[in-house]
């Protein structure tokens, strides 16, 4: 059976002894097999607290990606951030998909970063840019064959990764390049929580 309980004070500094849950009606009870604390996952946590971000290109059929084209995405945090990043890419036709780390680049055109909670309105504090001037890949990290079928006609491919965690002052190239003998479609999405 819940116990429900009453706090001393909801304004005032006060020592509990029990722990105790609030529910979403503002009630406070002894935790307990009844009530148990609330457990989500760390990620869909971060949704909720505002902390969930991302960031998308995309190539669309009537502007593709054009034949040894790259799709470019250069991302980097400042200090005291390790943001945790997962992503998703698909292709038209055969392409290749590489993580670079502290490449270096300068200029493109800078990201709308989008909040995955649309209710309050917190800040990334990350910083992105498509379409960089790219002079040195830095250290690639992570690469793989997106592919199409035979002779360049057949459908494209589409990878999800592990979650990666990344560095802070660091700058992150995510890079699809076509190989195929024609234009395509391509986009690149990118998700963290800080």
């Amino acid at each position: 059976m819940a116990v429900q309980v009453q706090r001393e004070s909801d304004t005032t500094k006060a020592r509990f002894v029990v722990p105790t849950y609030i529910d979403k009606d503002g009630n406070s009870f002894l935790t307990s097999s009844d009530k148990p604390f609330p457990v989500i996952d760390v990620n869909h946590l971060r949704l909720h607290e505002g902390r969930a971000f991302y960031v998308y290109k995309t190539f669309t059929k009537s502007s593709p990606l054009p034949v040894n084209g790259n799709l470019d995405i250069a991302l980097a945090w400042p200090a005291g951030y390790a943001p945790h990043c997962v992503f998703t890419y698909q292709s038209g036709g055969s392409s290749e998909f590489y993580i670079y780390e502290a490449p270096t680049t300068s200029g493109g055109t800078s990201m709308t970063i989008h909040r995955r909670n649309r209710v309050i309105t917190t800040t990334s504090a990350a910083a992105a840019v498509h379409t960089p001037t790219v002079t040195s890949l830095g250290t690639e990290i992570f690469g793989e064959f997106i592919a199409s079928g035979q002779g360049g006609t057949g459908g494209g491919g589409e990878g999800f990764t592990s979650e990666f965690v990344l560095k802070p002052l660091t700058t992150y190239l995510f890079r699809i390049t076509n190989v195929n003998s024609q234009s395509h479609e391509a986009e690149l999405f990118l998700d963290w929580y800080e």
